[in-house]
Formats: C-alpha cells, sequence, structure tokens
C-alpha cells in the first residue's frame, strides 16, 4: 500500500506506540462498556471490584495485537517463541465471553495450539525459515515458558481461595485483591509482557523499536500501582497514562525525530540509487555502441580475404584506436 518504507515503519510504531491506551478503554469511555458490550454477562467474574471480564479482554486483546506485530517483524531465531505467545494469548482472549467453551477449557486450549502448531509447520515459509534456524535457543526458550505462564494464568494453576502463595523462601500476598489468583491475573502477568516487549527492544535493531518503551513504561507503572497498595477499594490501571505522560511525550518526539532522520536518509538512498541508473545505463550505451563498432570491423574484415597490406593496417589501426577507447 506504501511504497516508502518510512511510512510503513512509522505507522507501525504508531501503532506499538498507542496500542497499550487501549486498555484504559473501559475506564475513561463515556459509556459503560459492561452494558453495552456484555449484556449476557451479569456478574462480574473473579468477585472483583473492578470489571474483571472488560479488563481482561482488553488487556489479552492489545497483548495480541503487540506480539502479531512482533511476530511480522521477528528474527528467523525468535519465530516460534513469539507464535506460542501469540496463540497462548488468543487461547485466553476467547475462553471466556464463548459460554460454548465452559468446562472444555482444556480441550479447546490443546486443540487450538496444535491447530495453530500444524499451521505454522504446514506453512511454506515458516517452514523453512523455522527449518533453517535453531529455534532451542535461549530467547525462543523463554518466549514458550511466557506462554506457558499465560496458559497457567487461565488454568487457574494456583488455588483459587488462597490469599497469598508460600513459595518456601518467601510468601508472596495478594495485596488488597480477592485472592492470589486474581492478583496473579491481573498483576502477574505484566511482568511476561515486560520481560517480553524488553527482549523485543534489545533484538529489534530498527528505528521504531523506541515505540516498545511506550508498553514497557506503562507495565512497569501498572505494576508498581497494584502492589504499593492494599486498598481493596483501588481501581486497578488508572493513573498510569497521567504518570507516564512526561515521559511518553519524550518518546513521541524521539520517534518522530528518528522518523524524520530516516526519511531524508530515504531519500538520500532513492537520489544514489537514481543516479547509479543513470551512470549505469550511460555506460553500458558507450561501451555498447563502441562493442558494436568492433563488431562491424571484425565482419568487414572477416567478408574480405585479399586484403593489401595498407588496407589491413589500416583495419588494424581502427581496431586498436577501439580498444583504447574501451580501457
Amino acid at each position: 500500500m506504501f511504497k516508502n518504507p518510512v511510512v510503513k515503519d512509522g505507522i507501525k510504531a504508531l501503532a506499538i506506540f498507542l496500542l497499550p491506551f487501549l486498555l484504559y478503554l473501559n475506564t475513561y469511555s463515556p459509556f459503560d462498556l459492561d452494558h453495552e458490550l456484555w449484556r449476557n454477562y451479569q456478574k462480574q467474574i473473579f468477585d472483583t471490584p473492578f470489571s474483571g471480564l472488560i479488563y481482561m479482554e482488553l488487556t489479552y486483546l492489545y497483548l495480541i495485537c503487540l506480539f502479531i506485530i512482533w511476530f511480522k517483524n521477528a528474527k528467523n531465531k525468535h519465530l516460534y517463541g513469539v507464535y506460542f505467545i501469540v496463540i497462548s494469548l488468543l487461547a485466553n482472549f476467547f475462553t471466556y465471553p464463548i459460554p460454548i467453551f465452559k468446562g472444555y477449557t482444556k480441550s479447546v486450549y490443546l486443540l487450538f495450539h496444535l491447530c495453530s502448531l500444524a499451521y505454522l509447520y504446514f506453512n511454506k515459509d515458516y517452514y523453512y525459515r523455522i527449518r533453517k534456524n535453531n529455534q532451542l535457543n535461549p530467547a525462543n526458550l523463554l518466549f514458550i515458558v511466557i506462554g506457558l505462564l499465560y496458559i497457567s494464568s487461565t488454568f487457574s494453576v494456583i488455588p483459587y481461595k488462597s490469599k497469598e502463595l508460600n513459595l518456601g523462601f518467601i510468601t508472596i500476598g495478594s495485596y488488597g485483591f480477592y485472592d492470589f489468583s486474581t492478583f496473579h491475573l491481573a498483576v502477574i502477568i505484566k511482568i511476561y509482557g515486560f520481560i517480553a516487549f524488553l527482549t523485543w527492544f534489545f533484538s529489534e535493531k530498527k528505528w521504531w523499536r523506541y515505540a516498545i518503551l511506550s508498553p514497557i513504561l506503562l507495565l512497569v507503572n501498572q505494576f508498581y500501582n497494584c502492589i504499593i497498595s492494599d486498598s481493596e477499594e483501588d481501581i486497578v490501571d488508572e493513573f498510569e497514562l497521567y504518570q507516564s505522560g512526561p515521559f511518553l511525550l519524550a518518546i513521541l518526539i524521539v520517534l518522530l525525530l528518528l522518523a524524520q532522520a530516516a526519511d531524508h536518509q530515504e531519500q538520500i538512498r532513492a537520489f544514489l540509487k537514481l543516479q547509479y541508473q543513470n551512470i549505469e545505463h550511460a555506460v553500458e550505451q558507450r561501451f555498447g555502441k563502441q562493442q558494436q563498432n568492433i563488431e562491424e570491423k571484425k565482419q568487414r574484415l572477416a567478408t574480405k580475404k585479399d586484403l593489401s597490406k595498407a588496407e589491413l593496417a589500416a583495419l588494424k589501426k581502427e581496431l586498436e584506436e577501439e580498444l583504447e577507447k574501451l580501457t
């Protein structure tokens, strides 16, 4: 659609920068999303003070979009790991809002993952990219673990009614949430996204990678605000846009400057490419015409069997002059 690669990268950077704001749609929306979008769900899931269903669906939606952008631009060695996270989040996204899945969550998860992995391997492009690159590298294994942790958040591996998690050497409380399972589902998964996006930021080399700082910054602030308060009356993920505002503005300014610099470089590259094509065409025309003259003289020489010494000397001199022009 867009011939200029800087425009494509600019749209990509803007999407990465703005997608985390989608999470705040439920908080700052002028209408009640619970009533307008989910009329069939009268009870808030997880028994939490905030709208659990809408909150989690918006969280999964913006994470899915970000990871899909990453997957489309992922290096071959990260391809499988990022894909695993995408399908894990997609399975999470459709688990709660579709009642038909109720009671069959694990079966749906397994079927969805198998079908998705089958698509990845039967797609020729992805199949060869996976085969030619080692998928058992540390970063890829980390992404697979993150995908499994996203799955565990939906399967409620931790007992639902537990108020804390005892790891032996440390006990982690629920920080004002109804139980630790809710705390894990709403807060701890932010750590997974932070680790993944931080890896993406350092592995990406293009100028638009600084847009990834937007979700990283918001995830850090969201996690911090959740753990500093033990009150059950606080609204989750409400003030981070104000707290992160100055930093987000700085990131946006940097992105605009980098886009301007990238556009300038693209213009220089296009100009040099055009000049190279003009020079190449001129050289081809010059040498092509001289080569044609040489061939004509060779043909004249071949068609004349009986030439005098003077004629031979004249033809020899003409050929030498043409060869000197070529060199």
